[in-house]
């Protein structure tokens, strides 16, 4: 069985790009026929299983200008795709390069398959701030997803808006078991030289935040959370560490004199040993479907602050607690959920190993294990 994927977006600091990544590796440790078809002009991971095409061009999308919309050599990467003889066609996002395997597959013939990694219509109104466009883009994606025999949820909180928003039936729905790659995220990799590195104090209580620093991500949120979070308590040691691709770098400088510290977007090593070197990860995202991040920071052994609304809710343990779970766009709730976990070390360390303890049992091999599993039955004929 051969399976072309295609999607719009592989070397991004986001979910999406790390659970592609994924998916390729634990298809070539298992010896599965799985090829990841993208077009980039900006990083992208060096794999015999991942085919880049370079851009015929690119714009910058509209409310997030550092993700570009990049636009496919279509008869390059059709031409590929027809050498490959796919058995089937999933398509991971519903850009460009979607749209191009979309595509494909209808003409062909071939089962089409796919998975909803991202609420787009939330992003639309959160950027916005318009029920109409949202709507619209609603019904945009209802068309795109039409086709599809069967669409993945990353988490079973989306089940329902995808049928309700999207259209999608529920019978074509399936959950992929959450999972990071607990090697690369983990403990282990704690290095506080790290910080002084990035000419950062090494003894203050570091909480990071991981991902797009845009608005649909609640980033002007947490930002007014922290501020006055240091006004209130202005002797706190603590540091804000902001890790992705944002538009804060005039900003920067300013927010240092609240404690604020813009890195950029990295990956790698270097990373895993921020995760692990870090304290508390927080992240106020009502638009996330799973939060791949949410999984990355536990695994790493940090206790995590999340939203009620959305897919990471679902990755904390109820059971033994790993974090805290917060009221939406709660100011006071926020502040004093966060003020209580960085001046309680003991807290934040019993937190922080209940969290790593829970994600032994989110293992990226299992994920992709239930994914491959899927199309195997489509390929056989087998119903889901």
């Amino acid at each position: 069985m051969r399976v072309c994927l295609f999607t719009d977006t592989i070397g991004d600091l986001n979910g999406v790009s790390r659970f592609i990544q994924d998916m390729a590796e634990n298809a070539l440790r298992h010896g599965d026929d799985l090829h990841v078809i993208t077009s980039t002009a900006k990083y992208c991971p060096t794999a015999p299983n991942i085919h880049n095409f370079f851009p015929s061009f690119r714009i910058k999308m509209p409310y997030y200008k550092e993700l570009d919309i990049a636009f496919a050599p279509s008869k390059a990467i059709t031409n590929f795709v027809e050498s490959l003889q796919p058995d089937l066609i999933h398509v991971s996002t519903p850009g460009p390069v979607g749209l191009l395997g979309r595509k494909y597959a209808k003409k062909k013939g071939i089962t089409l398959l796919g998975t909803y990694h991202t609420d787009f219509p939330a992003y639309i109104r959160d950027n916005t701030g318009s029920d109409f466009f949202k709507r619209l883009t609603d019904r945009w994606m209802k068309n795109f997803y039409k086709d599809f025999v069967h669409v993945f949820s990353r988490s079973d909180q989306y089940h329902q808006i995808m049928q309700d928003d999207i259209g999608i039936e529920a019978q074509k729905i399936s959950y992929i078991p959450a999972g990071t790659n607990l090697e690369r995220f983990s403990p282990e990799h704690k290095d506080e030289t790290i910080w002084s590195a990035l000419n950062i104090s090494s003894d203050s209580v570091k909480v990071l935040y991981v991902g797009r620093i845009t608005k649909e991500k609640s980033l002007p949120f947490l930002l007014e959370v922290w501020q006055n979070l240091k006004s209130r308590h202005p002797k706190l040691n603590a540091e804000l560490i902001l890790v992705g691709e944002g538009s804060l770098k005039k900003q920067a400088h300013a927010l240092k004199s609240f404690g604020v510290h813009y890195l950029g977007p990295i990956i790698g090593s270097k990373l895993s040993s921020i995760y692990a070197s870090s304290d508390i990860f927080i992240f106020p995202s009502l638009t996330d479907t799973l939060g791949q991040v949410v999984m990355e920071s536990a695994a790493s052994g940090l206790p995590v602050l999340v939203s009620n609304i959305g897919g990471p809710k679902t990755l904390l343990n109820s059971n033994n607690p790993n974090g805290y779970v917060i009221k939406e766009n709660h100011l006071r709730a926020w502040i004093e959920t966060l003020a209580q976990v960085i001046h309680e070390e003991r807290l934040r360390l019993e937190l922080g190993e209940a969290g790593h303890a829970h994600m032994q049992s989110f293992n990226i091999r299992d994920s992709y294990q239930a994914f491959w599993e899927v199309h195997k039955g489509y390929y056989q004929g087998i119903t889901i």
